[in-house]
């Protein structure tokens, strides 16, 4: 019988066999090594380990309290390897993501595309609608019945943000793979990168037209 090892992931404590601790142990060094140069390594990570600890609690319960090698591969198979998604073969990962289904989407709040609490787009998201449609809907039902702030209000405070790059894959319905954690990543740099560069120019203009 193999002794059973603990594992600290995002602060939860996980109880492996041997076997599967040392499977663990070997993937997120793996992980580790991968992204150990790459920007935002630290949150990418972060991302990667709140992924497996969650999908680790899915595997226990009452009945069963330690996770088995078999746990680890199931998992491992979810998530993907780094040596999978190589730099130097993007169009090879294109085609990876794109050949995966869709998972259950979460409902979030779009907060990178709101115009209050991102109720709608995040609403918008889940139901794979236009979010304009869903703030027409409100403004109507706002006009008609005088209810739907107090819906938003409300909506506002139970649904969750989408602040991690695994939530707003959630929220689009993407799986939460090594492979899109990281592309969504990059995605979200280089938005901030066009956004930095957009406020550049008009700062120039502006003192352009000053002088």
């Amino acid at each position: 019988m193999n002794k059973v090892l603990d594992i600290n992931i995002k602060g939860i404590i996980f109880h492996l066999d041997e076997d599967a601790f040392n499977k663990l142990n070997t993937y997120l060094d793996e992980i580790n090594k991968h992204f150990s140069h790459k920007k935002g390594c630290d949150e990418i990570i972060s991302d990667i380990e709140n992924r497996l600890a969650e999908l680790f609690q899915q595997k226990l319960s009452d009945k069963k309290q330690v996770i088995t090698l078999e746990d680890v591969d199931e998992v491992i198979s979810i998530m993907g390897h780094p040596s999978d998604f190589d730099d130097d073969s993007e169009d090879d990962n294109s085609t990876i993501s794109s050949n995966r289904p869709k998972v259950k989407k979460r409902l979030f709040r779009n907060i990178d595309e709101r115009f209050l609490g991102g109720v709608c787009s995040g609403l918008g998201a889940y139901l794979n609608i236009d979010p304009t449609w869903v703030r027409i809907i409100f403004l109507l039902a706002l006009f008609l019945a005088g209810g739907s702030v107090i819906v938003y209000i409300v909506l506002w405070i139970v649904i969750p943000p989408a602040r991690t790059v695994s939530e707003k894959l959630e929220m689009q319905g993407d799986p939460v793979t090594i492979s899109n954690i990281e592309k969504a990543f990059k995605e979200e740099m280089s938005e901030i990168k066009d956004k930095l560069e957009d406020l550049t120019e008009k700062a120039k203009e502006s003192f352009k037209k000053k002088k």
